[in-house]
């Protein structure tokens, strides 16, 4: 018995590990180009059919794009916690009441990443903007 024990441990921390992903929601993100700037998007989370804003004046450039999912409110926060720093940006808002507003910024741009959830779905709000467009 102690020797199938010890040969089915590396197939337990497999599977160990796997849970964890899978119960992380560790999808993966893919990258939106939002008024020139590239961000981090979970996979989770699709763009909404409506087209994106975009807009410039006097040199300050803004744009602003939508996605819809069902992801839960904390893990986007967490989601966005960990992915933002890694990429340069630094924290600046983070506000939490049953929904998210976090804020960073990086070189001269400001990135607003709002979270409401609404019935069985979940709608994330990303506006980039800064001067320099």
């Amino acid at each position: 018995m102690r020797n199938t024990f010890r040969h089915s441990l590396p197939a337990l921390t497999i599977l160990a590990i796997f849970l964890a992903l899978l119960a992380s929601g560790c999808g993966g993100s893919y990258d939106e180009t939002i008024s020139g700037v590239k961000v981090p998007v979970p996979k989770a989370m699709t763009r909404s059919s409506e087209k994106p804003v975009e807009m410039a004046l006097l040199g300050f450039g803004a744009g602003q794009a939508t996605f819809h999912g069902n992801m839960e409110t904390d893990k986007l926060v967490e989601f966005y916690k960990r992915e933002m720093p890694a990429r340069g940006w630094q924290p600046n808002l983070n506000v939490r009441s049953g929904d998210a507003m976090l804020a960073y910024s990086k070189e001269g741009k400001t990135m607003l990443v709002a979270i409401i959830k609404e019935k069985n779905e979940t709608n994330l709000t990303l506006t980039v903007g800064g001067m320099g467009r």
